[in-house]
């Protein structure tokens, strides 16, 4: 009986330093939850000097840079969330028709660039045909889980081209079918 007594008791104690760190925990949790670093903008790495004014919104942050990437992760899915910081009326309807249905797969995107002249494409090494000079092509970044995106893209009729750029972007365009 004496033995059985102090089992309950070192099981109550146990219990109780339980009880109390669990407490502890629930105190500290609010306290740090969403303090998640804010996510860096990839291109500001590759450094101003490599850009003109022409390109200058290629560094500048999104909108969805603001949010939380706890919140971004809880975004439903299904609903297109597009912001344009480079020119979109003269995107063609079907990359339009690809971004929206990218994001409504993978989240939130950015399109950071359309249309370039040909002075802005050389500066910014692009090929001498670049279908940025037509307006026929797009660079973007989704803010959320890529994984898959290269698959869905090259499954896509609308996409010619496609292309992951090491910085984080994608490129799609209206040319041959091709990626590099």
């Amino acid at each position: 009986m004496t033995m059985l007594l102090l089992r309950s008791v070192v099981f109550c104690a146990k219990s109780a330093s339980l009880a109390l760190a669990l407490l502890g925990l629930a105190f500290t949790i609010p306290a740090t939850a969403g303090t998640l670093p804010e996510p860096a903008n990839p291109w500001k790495r590759l450094g101003a000097h490599l850009f003109d004014e022409e390109h200058a919104h290629l560094l500048g942050d999104s909108l969805f840079d603001k949010i939380n990437p706890l919140v971004l992760a809880a975004m439903p899915r299904g609903k297109a969330y597009v912001q344009y910081k480079a020119p979109a009326n003269c995107v063609p309807e079907r990359l339009k028709n690809v971004l929206n249905r990218v994001s409504a797969s993978y989240g939130p995107i950015t399109v950071n660039s359309t249309v370039r002249s040909r002075n802005g494409n050389r500066r910014v090494g692009g090929r001498e045909k670049s279908y940025h000079l037509s307006c026929q092509a797009v660079d973007f970044r989704v803010h959320g889980s890529a994984s898959g995106l290269l698959q869905h893209l090259s499954g896509s009729k609308e996409v010619g081209g496609f292309k992951r750029y090491p910085a984080g972007y994608y490129h799609i365009d209206t040319g041959p079918r091709r990626s590099w």
